[in-house]
C-alpha cells in the first residue's frame, strides 16, 4: 500500500470520499492484500491531517460495500479478494481507455455530502461507549427489537402498515428479503406474477428459486387485473408507490382490486415492494395495500440509500401465517445488518433525526428534479417522453429515435455522459422506441443542465 500521504486532496469533493476512493483503488489493485489491516483511524487521520470522523466515515463506506470489515480490538481488515485484474476492476481498467466520463447519470448515486454525518457518528459513538464490550455481540436473528419497534411505528404513521415488531424481519436489501419469501412459498403450487416491465432483481430471484413466472402487462393505472386472473398466478409482486419503469403511482381503486383478487384465492399473496415511498413529491397520500389486507400482503421496503448512504437496511413484514413458516423453515437466519448499525438507526429514528433529514433531502431533490425537467424541455422538447416526473431520484427517457438503446448509450459515452439501458427490466420487450435510465441524485444543478445539453447534441445533431 502506498503511504496515505500520497493522497492529493482536490476541491469540490468531500475529503472522506477521496480517502474512500484512494483505499478502494489500492484494494482493487491488490496493493492492500486480502486480510491485511488498514492503518488505525487515529493514525490515518494524523497522517492526512484530517478529523478522525472524516476517516471513520470513509472506512464505514468501505465496510458497507464489503471491502473491509471491522474486527473488535484489532481494527479494519480487508475482506475483498482482488486476485488478478479481472471482473469489476478489469472493467474499470477498460473504462479508463475510453473518453473520460464527466456526467454520470447513474441511478443510486447520491449526494453523500448532504448526509448529517456528525449526529449519526455522535449517536453511534455514544452507543459504543454505553455498550462497550457487548455492542458487537451477535444480536437477534430477526433484527434488534428496538429497531423493529421504531419501524413498526414509522410504517404505520407514514404508510398505514399494520404490523407488530414481531412480524418484521430486518435485511440488507429487498432482493435478499425476496430470497426469504422464496423459501416460505411452495414452488410446486405457486405461480408468480411480476410487473412487465419491472424490477428484475425480484423476478430473477423467483426464477432462480425454480418458480414459474409470468409477466403481467401494465395499464395506465397499474397491472392488468384481467391478465393477472388469466395467468394462473397465485402470488403477485407489485410496486404500487413507484412502479420502477413507468414511475406511476397506483391509485386506490386499483389497490382495492388487487386486494380483492388476493382475498378471492386461497393461499394467495401480494408481495408489495413499497419502493422509494419517501420520495413522492406531489400527489396526496395513498396508503399501502398492506393496510387494506394485512393478512394477504408481504410488505417489503428499505430505508432509501439517498437518506442513509452508510448502511443497507431493508425490512419485510410477514403475515402471521408466513411468519410461522419463517420460524419453521429459516431457523438459522443469519442477520446481515450489524447490531451497532441497527441500534444507531433505532435512536436516529426515535430522536427525530430521520424526519428532519427526510424533509431537508426532499427539498433538495425537488430542486434538482425541476432543473432536470427544465433542461429536458429546453434541449429535447418533443423528441423524448419522460416517465417519473414527480417520484424518486431518477427518470426514464423514451427517445423518439430509430437508434437502438446501445447506440444511444454509446453516442452519449462519446460525449462524456453515461446513461443506462433498461432492456433487463422487461420479461417480454414490446417497446417501439428505446428507453434509457437517468439518475440525478448525485449531480449538481449545473452538471444536470450541461449533461442534458450534451445528450441532446449526441442524440439529435
Amino acid at each position: 500500500m502506498r503511504e496515505l500521504s500520497a493522497i492529493r486532496f482536490t476541491e469540490g469533493e468531500p475529503l472522506f470520499i477521496q480517502i474512500y476512493h484512494f483505499i478502494k483503488d489500492e484494494i482493487l489493485r491488490n496493493q492492500i492484500m486480502y486480510e491485511e489491516f488498514l492503518p488505525s483511524i487515529r493514525s490515518c487521520a494524523q497522517s492526512l491531517a484530517v478529523n478522525k470522523n472524516t476517516v471513520e466515515v470513509a472506512y464505514q463506506l468501505l465496510v458497507s460495500e464489503g471491502y473491509i470489515s471491522s474486527i473488535p480490538k484489532k481494527g479494519y481488515q480487508v475482506t475483498y479478494k482482488a486476485g488478478s485484474p479481472s471482473g469489476q476492476y478489469a472493467a474499470e481498467l477498460e473504462d479508463s481507455r475510453l473518453p473520460p466520463i464527466r456526467y454520470d447519470f447513474r441511478y443510486g448515486n447520491i449526494e453523500l455530502g448532504a448526509f448529517p454525518f456528525h449526529p449519526w457518528n455522535k449517536l453511534r459513538n455514544k452507543l459504543i461507549s454505553y455498550h462497550q464490550r457487548t455492542y458487537m455481540v451477535e444480536g437477534l436473528a430477526q433484527g434488534e427489537y428496538v429497531l423493529r419497534k421504531e419501524l413498526s411505528k414509522l410504517l404505520h404513521e407514514t404508510r398505514g402498515v399494520l404490523a407488530t415488531p414481531e412480524q418484521i424481519i430486518i435485511g440488507a436489501t429487498p432482493q435478499q428479503l425476496v430470497s426469504i419469501v422464496v423459501q416460505l412459498l411452495d414452488r410446486e403450487k405457486h405461480v408468480i406474477g411480476v410487473e412487465n416491465p419491472g424490477y428484475d432483481g425480484a423476478r430473477n430471484t423467483f426464477l432462480n428459486g425454480g418458480y414459474r413466472v409470468h409477466g403481467i402487462s401494465l395499464e395506465a393505472d397499474g397491472v392488468s387485473i384481467e391478465e393477472l386472473r388469466q395467468s394462473g398466478a397465485s402470488i403477485m409482486y407489485v410496486s404500487p408507490s413507484q412502479q420502477f419503469i413507468n414511475k406511476m403511482t397506483m391509485p386506490l381503486e386499483k389497490r382495492n382490486q388487487l386486494s380483492l383478487w388476493a382475498q378471492s384465492l386461497s393461499h394467495s399473496y401480494l408481495v408489495e415492494d413499497d419502493y422509494e415511498w419517501e420520495f413522492k413529491y406531489q400527489e396526496s397520500y395513498i396508503p399501502s395495500i398492506q393496510s387494506l389486507t394485512p393478512q394477504k400482503v408481504v410488505y417489503i421496503g428499505r430505508l432509501s440509500k439517498a437518506l442513509l448512504p452508510l448502511v443497507n437496511v431493508s425490512y419485510v413484514v410477514l403475515p402471521y401465517e408466513l411468519l410461522s413458516l419463517f420460524h419453521q423453515r429459516v431457523p438459522e437466519y443469519d442477520q446481515p445488518v450489524s447490531r451497532l448499525d441497527q441500534l444507531t438507526l433505532a435512536v436516529y429514528l426515535s430522536d427525530g433525526y430521520w424526519h428532519r433529514h427526510l424533509q431537508h433531502m426532499r427539498k433538495n431533490y425537488v430542486e434538482k428534479r425541476e432543473v432536470f425537467l427544465q433542461a429536458v424541455a429546453r434541449y429535447m422538447d418533443g423528441r423524448v417522453e419522460i416517465e417519473g416526473k414527480d417520484t424518486g431520484l431518477h427518470v426514464f427517457l423514451t427517445v423518439k429515435s430509430q437508434r437502438t438503446e446501445a447506440e444511444l448509450m454509446e453516442r452519449a459515452y462519446q460525449k462524456g455522459v453515461k446513461v443506462y439501458g433498461t432492456a433487463r427490466y422487461w420479461l417480454h420487450d414490446t417497446r417501439e422506441h428505446p428507453t434509457v435510465l437517468l439518475g440525478y441524485g448525485a449531480l449538481t444543478p449545473d452538471d444536470i443542465q450541461e449533461g442534458i445539453r450534451l445528450l441532446a447534441s449526441a442524440w439529435f445533431e
